[in-house]
């Protein structure tokens, strides 16, 4: 198997932080090992990068704002599981003392 192919066998857990004209996206593994390192992708390019940079089997978090039905349309072929979250809700993002789009994707 080549490392390209052993790599889309790794589960990867990737978060997107939704703004509106971007979003900044990181994945990591089970452990929280970075995987995907945090990128800004703006959404005239958002469609063709989640193409070329997602696998079949990541399971993805988007969080409620006014473009997740957007985002999730685009990310449901794509990948094994989207999950749409309150980011009021999200402990870990709601009680961060420092706050920032990468801290944000990477605790999600």
């Amino acid at each position: 198997m080549s490392a390209e192919e052993n790599a889309r066998t790794l589960r990867r857990y990737v978060a997107l932080d939704i703004h509106k004209h971007y979003c900044v996206i990181a994945g990591v593994d089970r452990e929280g090992r970075v995987l995907l390192h945090p990128v800004r992708v703006e959404h005239a390019d958002l469609e063709e990068w989640l193409k070329k940079k997602l696998h079949s089997n990541d399971q993805v978090v988007i969080e409620s704002t006014t473009n997740t039905w957007h985002v999730h349309d685009l990310l449901k072929p794509l990948v094994e599981r989207v999950v749409v979250a309150n980011p009021i809700k999200v402990k870990q993002i709601a009680t961060a003392r420092v706050k920032t789009d990468i801290r944000d994707t990477l605790t999600a």
